[in-house]
């Protein structure tokens, strides 16, 4: 969107960057993106926006400590596999603005469209993920490992369209943080999150509510987890199927499902968090709009 120009754009632009700096400490470079942006720019000032996030990626340094802010207002599409491909170690992608100001990312044309985050350490947060096409196969895989998805929205359906899965790791994706994010939609989706195997992987404080397939609207599958925490999410499952569920994890995988808040629309399933070897406490689950429900 197009930036207001003060009466001294140098000395703006380096308090700007200070100020940015204040709240994501770094020595590395500071890349800018805005889709309203003239085509052209060296993406190292807002006026000068490169237009996507890939295009800003490029330009990146991995391993650097480099920065991506993506502007408020800022759109793009997704349309083929890998359309953003976050493949430089140690970056950060940050989204300024509140509510669909945010950046938002459209994931639409094919059903392989996705974010993929393949090099580790890298920072994903305040994003607007939105689905636009059928059967879509993941909106982000993850296959690298200290990767933080944080405050985001994953719309992971629109009431005509629905993605298969929001997020989807390797067992690769170790140390994995995914914290105060929203995954909502009205189609039927298989789930908000997958996790294939993994190590140390936290996942709290989201917000997860939509129709999910009866392995749950988070889940971890096929192979061992060791030492992961599943903490402070809120989940409801919509689906009316007799045997939905909200958190499931493989039955040798360890660590702790604690203080979870599950809610289901089907009364004859109020199924408890799975969590096969893991501790569980204090999560309370209830089947039905009004009633009691079970602490556990």
């Amino acid at each position: 969107m197009p930036r207001t120009k003060l009466a001294n754009p140098a000395r703006t632009a380096e308090h700007n960057l200070y100020d940015l700096r204040m709240r994501f400490p770094t020595t590395g470079n500071i890349w800018f993106v805005d889709s309203g942006a003239s085509s052209g720019g060296n993406g190292l000032s807002p006026e000068a926006a490169v237009t996507t996030i890939d295009a800003a990626i490029n330009l990146a340094t991995a391993s650097n400590g480099d920065i991506i802010i993506v502007m408020e207002g800022h759109a793009e599409s997704i349309v083929g596999a890998g359309g953003i491909a976050l493949d430089k170690a140690g970056l950060t992608i940050v989204g300024l603005g509140r509510g669909r100001n945010r950046p938002v990312v459209t994931f639409a044309t094919d059903a392989a469209a996705s974010f993929n985050i393949s090099a580790a350490s890298c920072h994903v947060e305040n994003l607007v993920l939105l689905n636009a096409i059928a059967s879509q196969t993941a909106m982000v895989n993850i296959s690298a490992a200290d990767v933080t998805i944080k405050g985001c929205e994953v719309q992971v359906s629109d009431g005509s369209t629905a993605a298969l899965l929001g997020i989807l790791t390797t067992d690769g994706a170790d140390r994995l943080l995914i914290e105060d994010n929203y995954f909502h939609g009205l189609n039927a989706v298989t789930a908000a999150i997958r996790i294939v195997g993994t190590d140390h992987t936290i996942v709290r404080r989201n917000y997860v509510t939509g129709s999910f397939a009866t392995t749950g609207a988070i889940e971890q599958v096929t192979t061992k987890g060791n030492l992961h925490l599943y903490d402070g999410n809120t989940i409801v499952n919509l689906t009316a199927d007799g045997n939905n569920a909200s958190l499931v994890c493989k039955s040798d995988t360890t660590g702790a499902v604690i203080n979870n808040r599950l809610f289901f629309i089907d009364s004859s399933c109020p199924t408890a968090p799975a969590g096969g070897a893991m501790f569980t406490g204090g999560n309370y689950y209830a089947a039905a709009d009004d009633t009691a429900g079970t602490l556990k």
